[in-house]
């Protein structure tokens, strides 16, 4: 990693999604995960401002985070939907003094004001997903309010970072964008917190870590479980109603397939490495994906995985290789779980892979090192 001589004397904003917050990262045991990259890229600027939508509670996050990253708190009681057209004006001062201003995610709408009010400054444009995508494979088509707004964000940003080759693909087709203005820069992992342990394995359980959804086609898992023996552990918490029904749906299905299924919530991230390492096979059986975190931390772990053909997993997994690619339908996960299941060499030799293939491509100072060059790129 380089020695950033060319930002320790800037400033970057970094704004959260409106209505989120430090203190909502850590009810949701992220809070680990997600500050980890600002501190190691405030090594490399002057300062960098962490606008967040929650009061002034969330100073009691400070001592978590590099002394100089300073927490920009909501100060005024108004909503959120308020709040995130006038952030920049409110904390002017701050806005102003930015070189670079940077989203968490496309909601980050403050982030766009202020690129707007200030044209010179660099907006960052980061996502995890994009949203239009999602929409097309949900529903076969996108809301054109997101559209519009994607087009407008995609527009004012100097640079776009997007998380796997599908959405760069789509977003330069879709946008017109430069080739030039968009960078893969890939969901880190911190490869030595996720690592493989010693200790005893679950022997015929497998497990999921995410949340649950639609969208991960865990009704379809569990149906390709029945009658194999195989129990399920799931780790992730229902966040919404949709979430809580579609948790009972599951809890029914497996009492009727006499499936033995464990529901373990969610949990801090610091925890997910001694959890994952008590298994040795992971399963993630989505409909579709962007660049999943979750199946990253298992292969990072060691765990032999398997994952659809499905954008996003398909850049991580190489089929026989890092893991095992299957189709969506019940008989084909059942198939590939069943012939995994009972071969530890094959498993421990996925694993293995899986490990190299992470360390290599997705540690969290090589994700790191990318971003520093294209800050340095656009001074």
């Amino acid at each position: 990693m380089n020695n950033g001589i060319k930002l320790n004397d800037k400033i970057l904003g970094f704004f959260l999604t409106e209505k989120m917050s430090l203190a909502k990262w850590e009810r949701a045991g992220i809070l680990s995960r997600e500050i980890a990259p600002y501190n190691l890229l405030a090594k490399h600027f002057k300062k960098i401002y962490l606008f967040t939508y929650d009061g002034k509670e969330e100073l009691a996050y400070q001592k978590y985070l590099a002394p100089n990253i300073e927490i920009v708190y909501k100060r005024w009681r108004m909503r959120a939907r308020d709040y995130r057209w006038l952030l920049p004006f409110l904390n002017w001062r701050k806005t102003r003094a930015c070189d670079f201003w940077k989203t968490n995610q496309l909601k980050a709408r403050a982030a766009l004001i202020a690129k707007i009010i200030k044209p010179k400054g660099r907006l960052i444009l980061r996502t995890g997903w994009t949203q239009s995508l999602f929409q097309i494979k949900q529903n076969g088509r996108a809301d054109k309010a997101i559209i519009r707004w994607e087009k407008i964000a995609y527009w004012l940003a100097d640079m776009a970072l997007v998380t796997s080759e599908g959405d760069k693909e789509y977003l330069i087709k879709k946008y017109k964008i430069e080739p030039k203005r968009i960078k893969l820069v890939a969901n880190y992992i911190d490869t030595d917190k996720f690592s493989p342990q010693p200790g005893n394995k679950y022997e015929n359980r497998i497990v999921y870590s995410g949340k649950i959804e639609e969208q991960k086609n865990l009704v379809n898992l569990v149906k390709a479980l029945a009658g194999t023996g195989i129990g399920l552990d799931i780790i992730g918490g229902a966040m919404e109603e949709k979430s809580e029904q579609l948790k009972k749906q599951l809890e029914t299905l497996a009492k009727e397939l006499q499936v033995k299924v464990t529901f373990s919530g969610r949990r801090p991230n610091d925890e997910l490495p001694g959890l994952l390492n008590k298994y040795r096979i992971y399963v993630l059986p989505s409909l579709y994906e962007g660049m999943p975190k979750s199946l990253l931390e298992a292969m990072s772990v060691g765990l032999a995985c398997i994952g659809t053909k499905v954008a996003g997993t398909k850049e991580v997994i190489e089929n026989n290789k890092t893991g095992l690619l299957t189709s969506t339908t019940v008989e084909s996960l059942r198939e590939t779980i069943a012939k995994l299941v009972d071969n530890r060499e094959w498993q421990e030799k996925l694993g293995a892979a899986a490990r190299e293939f992470v360390v290599d491509n997705f540690a969290l100072a090589t994700q790191i090192n990318k971003e520093i060059k294209i800050y340095e790129s656009l001074v």
